[in-house]
């Protein structure tokens, strides 16, 4: 099932702000985090998290991935999967589920979300959440369209094993 929630954020001015300060025009890398684990977007992700928590069963996760798409996009379509284990075991493994926020979108041409049959246009302060294996792209686009992305897991992953 494919959750769209708008409005996510009440003071998403001052938000918009705050992201595009701390991101200036870069994107930040898939990285690994715990809920302990401090970084800039902690609070948004655990709040993602919380929220998916009404749709989605997170009593078993452990900790999340989170990057950044600033102006940029996947050039294919793609599932979320754990890299490495399919790389090392030819295994697929899933996230509980997959979160892309948008805090930023303007004068946007293109840039839809394809989620296999269904068709999302971003919107400012839009939290869409969608099922593990879901088949998704990115149409090309132009204008300025930020989005946060965040898959909760119920493992560590490899790749973030050191």
């Amino acid at each position: 099932m494919v959750i769209i929630l708008d409005n996510v954020i009440n003071n998403i001015d001052s938000v918009k702000v705050e992201i595009q300060d701390i991101l200036k025009d870069e994107n930040i890398n898939e990285e690994w985090c715990t809920f302990e684990k401090n970084h800039k977007f902690q609070d948004f992700c655990c709040k993602f998290i919380d929220i998916a928590s009404n749709f989605y069963d997170m009593s078993s996760c452990v900790g999340y991935e989170f990057w950044t798409q600033n102006n940029s996009r996947p050039s294919e379509w793609h599932y979320d999967k754990d890299e490495d284990f399919l790389k090392e075991k030819g295994v697929l493994h899933f996230p509980l589920c997959s979160m892309v926020y948008y805090p930023v979108v303007e004068d946007l041409q293109g840039g839809q979300l394809h989620l296999e049959c269904d068709i999302i246009t971003p919107k400012e302060n839009r939290l869409v959440i969608f099922p593990p294996k879901t088949f998704h792209y990115v149409e090309p686009f132009t204008g300025k369209r930020v989005s946060l992305l965040i898959n909760p897991w119920s493992k560590v992953l490899n790749k973030f094993t050191y």
